[in-house]
């Protein structure tokens, strides 16, 4: 009879460099823990090591510098590592007893002066165009798909990083800086992207799924000034329930009742309707939103997207927004998953799709003069 061999359990590997050295070796003998924080939006990204330090080594000689780099690279022994980004040191913390210190770092650094407060005027420009110029101010290289977006004037009174997350915020775009690449990419085209995983509701652990509709509205109002007539134009965009809902049994609505109306005036037309899809389409991705915990896989990062199997009315395809790695000193390897549902076929309002259509194009528009 032929030996039981055991199964062989695999171990998690990282690389961590230091200033351009690899520093792995000495990290590996005393690590407690390495998690490593990504955001799809509003949050700079971050890396936290936590060390044991008995011998004071880390409080002491070997201290690390504020605003040195740390560039990490994660995955599985035996398998093709992925360096998942470039992080400036910011603070360390030392607790005692069972002495212990944890290094932070975050992928939008210290050493740009992207917290610094500008006063800055834009006329005649594009969305594209004034994320093009900040990303050359500061010297870093701009990553993402943006819609040349027609913007009459805009004032800038905050620093370049409060007022570009300002700014894709209000027109449903993620943006985010990591090492010397900033990000601003446009949701509507993640939300598109193929699955990177597939995962059974079963095989997950801390599950927590939230179907709602209280905050998905039936239709957002915006208003702007019409220069030449000096009327006050409002724009009614209707939500047409492509997106995943189970309709009510009654009135077979997918919406609230409720019409959501924009306070702050827009400078232009095409501003306004890009304000307002942005708005109804951010809403209708918040419908349904989920949060688990899986075994860790260096391609489970915010902006991909993952299906969800085996979880009946709430199953379908999920776009990561936030993603929490974490690895132990025994080698264990699991990832904190947030997300938000942009796909589900089997209770599509459409029978005839397979997939709700999230393109602008398929957003009913109504306007009306007012004087």
């Amino acid at each position: 009879m032929d030996a039981m061999i055991p199964e062989q359990v695999p171990e998690a590997r990282f690389v961590l460099i230091y200033q351009q050295r690899n520093i792995t070796r000495n990290i590996s003998e005393h690590l407690l823990s390495l998690t490593y924080m990504d955001f799809l939006s509003g949050q700079a990204d971050s890396l936290d090591v936590e060390l044991e330090d008995a011998e004071g080594k880390w409080r002491d000689a070997w201290y690390p510098g504020h605003g040195d780099s740390l560039a990490l690279s994660i995955g599985w022994e035996g398998k093709p590592l992925r360096e998942v980004g470039r992080f400036e040191i910011d603070g360390i913390e030392l607790r005692c007893p069972a002495s212990s210190v944890t290094i932070r770092a975050l992928g939008t650094g210290i050493n740009s002066p992207l917290r610094t407060p500008e006063h800055k005027a834009y006329e005649n420009t594009t969305l594209d165009a004034v994320a093009k110029q900040i990303a050359a101010r500061q010297g870093l290289e701009l990553i993402g798909s943006i819609e040349p977006i027609k913007l009459d004037r805009l004032t800038q009174q905050e620093s370049d990083l409060e007022f570009l997350r300002n700014l894709a915020g209000e027109y449903d775009y993620a943006f985010k800086v990591t090492g010397k690449r900033m990000v601003f990419h446009a949701i509507s085209e993640l939300v598109k992207g193929v699955p990177v995983a597939s995962m059974v509701l079963g095989d997950l652990a801390n599950v927590t799924l939230r179907d709602q509709i209280r905050e998905v509205p039936k239709a957002v109002e915006v208003k702007h000034k019409e220069p030449a007539t000096k009327k006050l134009i409002s724009y009614t965009i209707n939500n047409k329930g492509e997106t995943v809902a189970v309709p009510s049994s009654s009135s077979k609505a997918t919406t609230s009742g409720d019409t959501k109306k924009k306070r702050k005036r827009s400078a232009s037309a095409e501003e306004a309707k890009a304000k307002a899809k942005a708005e109804l389409a951010r809403a209708n991705r918040e419908r349904t939103t989920g949060a688990w915990t899986a075994m860790g896989r260096p391609n489970l990062v915010s902006g991909n997207i993952v299906t969800l199997a085996a979880a009946g009315k709430l199953g379908g395809n999920y776009l990561i927004t936030s993603a929490r790695h974490q690895m132990n000193r025994s080698g264990g390897y699991i990832v904190d998953l947030e997300s938000c549902r942009v796909s589900a076929p089997s209770i599509s309002m459409n029978q005839n799709s397979t997939k709700p259509d999230l393109s602008l194009s398929t957003y009913g528009i109504q306007q009306e003069g007012v004087a």
